[in-house]
């Protein structure tokens, strides 16, 4: 029955969505590139010898998965042919090259006929989604075309819509076509367990973790902020900056009051680094106007451009440098839970840094599962951030072990690609 009223109001609104695209160029050019994307799919050439792995993911985080979970795929059996879809028009075709995947394609929409041109060219006998992306029709369909489906990376929040009403039950109703459900922690795994019976549900970890780990590990900072780094070496070592990543308006508002808060009770003032997630040339001279009434402050690009001591705060207005910048850090506040959702927390986590943001972080399980182990402080409101702040600035002990918490974290979710290879692919033969 769910599937039934699911396709009848798919079919419904068809019309109606049409009219609405079509009223708009930027609708009509985003629907004419998914069926651009699937037409050179269906066009291109594909060895009947090699067998077909079909991996997707819904937007760039779960393709950072999807790509981790390609290169240990290629890695235990080369001749397989993996075909990549994504959903999101926000990705873009840079960001789906991979030399692990094979072809990369836009996602149909979810129509009961969509997929069946897909599953005759290519015959997939393994459809892995990652994270959270389980289209009904697409699960359904995989199974009419004895391809085993899997959820890996598996992702749900404790106040998803998914268990809730009509969305709850058409979500039982299409897990049943999956194999396995593979969460990235226990403290996910739990929140599955009213969709699929248990027997289903297995914790193997989050293959997102590698790909940050790797980027970090195998990457270059820029040669400019190499320089930075001699040039302030003797001051960013006597005091550790406190980092903020990807601040938005809302973020700077907020920190602007904890700053003038701080000053107020006459505490020692530490050293900052802020990275806007946009720099707009108004709002920032708004921002370093307000901050300048409190201390000393200078962008990035002054400090390697003149000579200039080093100030109490720097708004970093070059790109390139976050993820090599938290290696120096005593804490990190992420941006992007204040505003629409949080920005990547792995990457500070790596470092042992204890974090604070916003209240929306339903779309990161792992920022959700640091919250519940302690490592991750998640604001509902201006309050609570200053008091976040000045918890983890007074209390330095505490915020390093918050940020063991997180570090310890990140090490567990190393080798989940492996796990989810042996698990899925257990019992085939190379």
């Amino acid at each position: 029955m769910a599937y039934f009223l699911y396709n009848l109001i798919l079919i419904l609104l068809y019309l109606p969505f049409l009219i609405v695209v079509f009223l708009f160029p930027k609708g009509r050019m985003l629907l004419a590139k998914r069926k651009k994307s699937l037409t050179e799919l269906l066009n291109s050439d594909k060895d009947p010898q090699r067998k077909t792995v079909w991996l997707h993911a819904a937007s760039v985080g779960e393709l950072d998965q999807a790509r981790a979970l390609a290169g240990e795929i290629k890695r235990q059996n080369p001749s397989l042919f993996i075909i990549q879809s994504v959903y999101s028009d926000s990705v873009t075709d840079k960001q789906t090259i991979d030399p692990n995947f094979d072809r990369s394609f836009i996602l149909p929409l979810d129509f009961p006929f969509a997929y069946d041109s897909l599953f005759k060219k290519f015959r997939p006998e393994k459809l892995i989604i990652l994270a959270w992306d389980t289209w009904p029709n697409l699960l359904k369909t995989a199974n009419k075309y004895n391809c085993k489906s899997y959820l890996a990376c598996a992702s749900l929040s404790s106040g998803s819509g998914r268990k809730k009403g009509f969305v709850h039950s058409l979500t039982k109703a299409s897990f049943q076509y999956l194999e396995g459900i593979y969460p990235s922690h226990p403290i996910i795994a739990e929140e599955f367990k009213t969709l699929a019976p248990d027997h289903k549900i297995e914790t193997l970890g989050d293959t997102r973790f590698e790909s940050v780990l790797h980027r970090i590990e195998s990457g270059t900072p820029p040669e400019r902020f190499q320089t930075f780094l001699k040039k302030y070496k003797t001051e960013i070592a006597d005091q550790k900056p406190i980092l903020l990543g990807s601040t938005y308006p809302v973020c700077e508002s907020y920190f602007s009051d904890f700053l003038f808060h701080w000053s107020e009770q006459n505490h020692p003032l530490p050293t900052f680094w802020i990275f806007p997630h946009k720099w707009e040339e108004n709002r920032m001279q708004s921002f370093r106007s307000k901050l300048e009434s409190i201390t000393t402050v200078k962008t990035f690009s002054e400090l390697m451009d003149r000579s200039s001591e080093y100030p109490k705060i720097v708004l970093v207005d070059e790109l390139g440098i976050l993820a090599f910048a938290y290696q120096f850090a005593k804490f990190a506040y992420v941006g992007g839970a204040f505003h629409h959702r949080v920005h990547n927390t792995i990457e500070p986590a790596a470092f042992a840094l204890s974090l604070v943001t916003g209240l929306k972080i339903s779309n990161a399980p792992e920022a959700i599962v640091m919250q519940k182990l302690g490592g991750l402080i998640a604001c509902n409101h201006k309050e609570e951030y200053i008091s976040a702040f000045k918890k983890l600035i007074l209390n330095p002990n505490l915020a390093e072990e918050l940020g063991a918490k997180n570090r310890n974290f990140v090490l567990e979710n190393k080798g989940a690609s492996g796990k989810i290879y042996s698990r899925v692919f257990s019992n085939d033969p190379n």
